[in-house]
């Protein structure tokens, strides 16, 4: 099912309502360091799973059809776009719930880029519209006006794709190096 953006707001006013927005819970954790991308929503970073607030990616073995129909690994797409994008940049995490799988959901920077906004606004990733976590629909809207990424074809909606669910033994197995 191909999914179309909203308009509305910018996204770097979105980003920065994302951020703000997450500083306020008095109870928010902070983590920070290199990140490994284990798919284009989701990180370890400091030794914990992240995920990417607000956003779903394609599951890695996902394919969409791109804009003349022909079949592309959208999923690999957007790990490898997010992974290119951090290298060997230092991730600060503000973590603001768990989400269902056991990963912490946050908004994560990489200097001042909100990596959530980073990944919606070149599509690779879609606004998350459940529980209340619509902040990067502008950022969506940007590339879907430019018809980036998942939006210049057509692909399945990822915001109810399964997931593995990461609980505490795997979050810390997957941040060890060479695990995988």
């Amino acid at each position: 099912m191909r999914r179309t953006g909203w308009f509305g707001v910018s996204a770097a006013a979105v980003a920065g309502l994302a951020f703000a927005t997450a500083g306020t819970a008095a109870a928010s954790e902070i983590v920070s360091g290199k990140a490994r991308v284990l798919n284009g929503d989701t990180l370890v970073v400091g030794g914990r799973v992240v995920g990417l607030y607000g956003v779903a990616a394609p599951g890695l073995k996902q394919t969409c059809l791109n804009a003349k129909g022909q079949g592309y690994a959208c999923g690999t797409t957007a790990a490898k776009a997010l992974a290119a994008h951090l290298r060997e940049a230092t991730v600060s995490c503000r973590i603001r719930e768990t989400d269902s799988y056991g990963r912490a959901l946050a908004v994560c920077l990489r200097d001042k880029d909100d990596l959530s906004a980073w990944m919606a606004e070149r599509g690779f990733v879609m606004a998350d519209r459940r529980r209340g976590q619509a902040a990067y629909v502008g950022a969506e809207t940007l590339a879907w006006g430019k018809r980036l990424g998942l939006w210049a074809g057509s692909f399945e909606d990822p915001t109810n794709r399964p997931r593995t669910a990461y609980n505490r033994a795997n979050a810390v197995a997957e941040a060890q190096p060479g695990a995988h």
